[in-house]
Formats: structure tokens, sequence, C-alpha cells
């Protein structure tokens, strides 16, 4: 158990709602950009997520591969090498339903 805790150094983030949804990664080294081909940042599909890293599906790859009937190609990411992960959300899902208090206007 110790050993788990001496790994966690950093903030934690659940990233299994964002399983299956379209998600902006970018990187961090230009190396590993040049490495994967896929540019600064990279949309795609969020396939999976452990303690090493993320499985991501590009969006252009992934409509190529479907168009064609052929695999659609999976990259893994190790954590260091990622600067951060986005998802839109949109906002009508945070909106609440409005609420008078007291006088209702006429």
């Amino acid at each position: 158990m110790s050993e788990i805790k001496q790994e966690q150094n950093g903030p934690r983030s659940d990233l299994s709602s964002s399983l299956d949804k379209d998600v902006l990664v970018r990187f961090r080294s230009k190396e590993y950009q040049d490495q994967l081909g896929l540019g600064a940042e990279c949309a795609g599909r969020l396939v999976g997520v452990d303690r090493y890293g993320l499985w991501l599906e590009p969006a252009e790859q992934r409509k190529q591969a479907l168009a064609s009937s052929e695999a659609v190609p999976h990259y893994f990411v190790p954590w260091p090498e990622i600067l951060t992960v986005v998802r839109r959300q949109d906002a009508s899902l945070f909106q609440t339903k409005k609420e008078y208090r007291g006088l209702r206007p006429q």
C-alpha cells in the first residue's frame, strides 16, 4: 500500500466518464509529436485509461479506417508525454431551471 501512495504525487483525475467520448489531447514534447506524426494536439476518441497512460483513436484516422472498412488504429500515450486532455461539454447540461422566489414578473 505504501508503494502506491509514493507514486501518487500529483493531482488525480477520473477520466472514466470520458471513455468513448471525443477529447483533445495536447502533447508535451515536440520529439514525441514528431514520433507519432499527429501534431501538437490530437482530436480523437478516448478508448482507454490506466495509470500508465491513455489509448486514443485519432479522429481523422478513424474516419478513414471506417470508410475503407479497415481496423481503427489505437495510440497509447504515456502520461509524461501528455500536457492536457480536454473534453468539450454542452453548456445546456449545466443550466438549471430558473427558479423565481418572491414576486413573479407579469
